[in-house]
């Protein structure tokens, strides 16, 4: 047992609870960005409708009155089984009496993003298995890269809206997102005022991020694997939100719940998140690899 001795952690108890709530609602980037259904009581399990695409060459041309031959709807079922994801803290009395730091201001919100970070390396990586890519492993990211992701998906008819999920390097480092806005290389002995890409340029140099750009909402988790096969590459993706399903436990997404043990002299918390990931339709993601070394 991972005790948290005397000096690691004190103050009220109170808000342990409340508090690791609101950080897992609020760290957690994927949730809002896939399919979610809850499971129904009794069972463990929540299933996915993977519909086939129709085509226009489904449709014909008839002539008046005869009959035209039923073409058939068909869906594929994808499940998503429902497990336990668990992180436990142990604060022991002693710590409550002798230590300067609150338990109410730590252990909460560490047990919720803890819990949150889970969350979004499960989803995150169902991003690496999308069939369709852009870029490539080695090759830096390009705006080409991010309007071919946009041509993919549209082609798929995936339904907007359209999100681009990115790891940190990808947004911000030296090749990434917020590099390709701007331009302060140098000639020679001179340097030369930077340049921006118009609008987005100058949002990612007042506010060193672009919320919008190609038709995407960019998020970012540094969940994401920043060096795939230890080669430097970035796992990104983009997706519509039809590409992966959440299933979420009958009786809540999340919970943090508290034990006394009297004779050891310490309270236990247990977070706990109940979920199942599962991607439903291939065609709706593409997956973005790309130099970030």
């Amino acid at each position: 047992m991972a005790l948290t001795n005397t000096s690691t952690a004190a103050g009220g108890l109170g808000k342990t609870i409340g508090d690791a709530v609101i950080a897992f609602n609020h760290v957690n980037v994927m949730y809002p960005l896939v399919t979610v259904k809850q499971a129904a009581r009794g069972s463990n399990s929540v299933q996915f409708s993977d519909w086939t695409k129709l085509t226009s060459s489904n449709v014909t041309a008839a002539t008046q009155a005869t009959a035209t031959t039923a073409v058939a709807i068909t869906s594929a079922a994808r499940t998503a089984t429902i497990s336990e994801h668990v992180i436990e803290a142990d604060v022991s009395d002693l710590v409550l009496m002798g230590s300067g730091d609150n338990v109410d201001s730590n252990a909460g919100p560490a047990l919720g993003n803890a819990v949150a970070a889970k969350l979004d390396a499960d989803l995150t990586a169902l991003g690496t298995a999308f069939s369709q890519t852009e870029c490539g492993a080695g090759t830096s990211l390009a705006l080409s890269h991010i309007f071919g992701s946009m041509r993919q998906l549209r082609a798929a008819g995936a339904p907007m809206p359209y999100s681009l999920i990115l790891s940190p390097k990808q947004i911000w480092g030296s090749k990434g997102i917020i590099s390709l806005l701007h331009d302060d290389a140098v000639t020679g002995s001179n340097s030369k005022p930077m340049s921006l890409m118009g609008s987005k340029g100058e949002e990612a140099f007042q506010t060193g991020y672009v919320g919008t750009m190609a038709g995407f909402n960019i998020y970012w988790s540094d969940q994401i694997n920043e060096d795939v096969g230890s080669g430097g590459d970035a796992a990104g993706f983009a997706m519509s939100k039809g590409a992966i399903g959440l299933g979420v436990g009958a009786e809540g997404l999340f919970r943090i719940r508290s034990e006394r043990n009297e004779a050891a002299r310490y309270t236990a918390y247990v977070a706990v998140g109940f979920w199942g990931e599962i991607e439903i339709k291939d065609t709706y993601g593409v997956y973005i690899l790309s130099d970030v070394s």
